[in-house]
């Protein structure tokens, strides 16, 4: 706590204000799981609108595709996210598993709406490669597949749009039972806002908001 309040003062009453209140509607409840995206702009919009839903973990399978920061992009909202970089697919889904998660992939061959599932419990969302989808093995792996609700002609909307709006659905939920349901610990939030004002203060360098898991 004692580096917590030395960052604090080296920040605006203002900023700190901001950081707090932030930092307090943060959820774990649900997370985004990028694999395989081949353009590198879908995967910066998907993390820069998270980052507006106060989504704090993006997951990014990178198994065919690698995924180079675009800063242009992100305006900003990388250094106040959680990354984490697989070279394997079922990596990523392992580890979420571990952590308590649901397995919800996107998918054009399911009459499941998003509106179907059962959100009460931690769910990790996939959305998959903008020309084959997800990958087999992740929809044979998944608990569920989901499609989001359209009724127009076009069978699938940009991914980067999709996300934001899956993500328009999940906040939607939240706030039907107050987002304080879902905001994390009170360890967990002042662990993350002393990362956030580390990175604000000194920068990314030495306290990267990316972490690369290669098993």
């Amino acid at each position: 706590m004692t580096n917590l309040n030395e960052l604090l003062s080296q920040v605006t009453e203002r900023r700190q204000n901001l950081l707090q209140k932030t930092v307090s509607t943060r959820t774990r409840h649900f997370c985004m799981v990028l694999e395989d995206l081949f353009d590198p702009h879908n995967i910066s919009a998907v993390i820069r609108t998270a980052e507006v839903f106060g989504l704090q973990d993006v997951h990014i399978i990178e198994e065919d595709n690698a995924y180079k920061v675009n800063k242009s992009i992100l305006k900003g909202s990388f250094k106040w996210m959680s990354l984490f970089l697989y070279k394997k697919r079922m990596a990523c889904m392992a580890n979420l598993k571990a952590k308590g998660y649901k397995i919800a992939v996107a998918s054009t061959n399911t009459e499941n709406s998003v509106l179907d599932l059962n959100l009460d419990q931690p769910t990790a969302f996939y959305l998959g490669s903008e020309f084959h989808g997800n990958h087999p093995d992740t929809l044979a792996a998944a608990d569920y597949e989901f499609k989001l609700p359209q009724y127009g002609i076009t069978e699938s909307m940009n991914v980067s749009v999709a996300a934001g709006v899956l993500m328009t659905y999940l906040d939607v939920f939240m706030q039907k039972k107050g987002r304080e349901h879902y905001s994390l610990s009170l360890e967990e939030q002042n662990t993350l806002l002393e990362n956030w004002l580390d990175r604000h203060v000194n920068g990314t360098e030495n306290n990267s908001p990316i972490q690369r898991i290669d098993d």
